[in-house]
């Protein structure tokens, strides 16, 4: 299970995140929808850990496997689609 608790971020005076919170359970699927800048992608690297919150916590059990894929990716020719998704990990 994955904790967001009290998650506050903010981007040059302006609040992106103003404490949420949510919980994930392990069998939950979830899919995050929004306009353009709303915090997806912000959410996700959240989650694994490459941006940590002005406020709040996350807490992602020991064990769990997080991986994340960057929306523009350095591309390497040799590798196959299967190698570079199993890259985020």
């Amino acid at each position: 299970m994955i904790s967001v608790d009290q998650v506050s971020i903010s981007f040059g005076g302006s609040v992106l995140f103003n404490q949420i919170s949510l919980l994930v359970n392990s069998k939950d699927k979830v899919g995050l929808v929004g306009r353009n800048g709303a915090g997806k992608t912000t959410l996700l690297k959240v989650f694994t850990g490459l941006q940590q919150p002005d406020e709040g916590k996350v807490m992602v059990p020991a064990g769990i496997r997080l991986g994340y894929l960057p929306q523009q990716m350095v591309i390497v020719d040799d590798k196959t689609l299967i190698e570079e998704a199993g890259s985020a990990f």
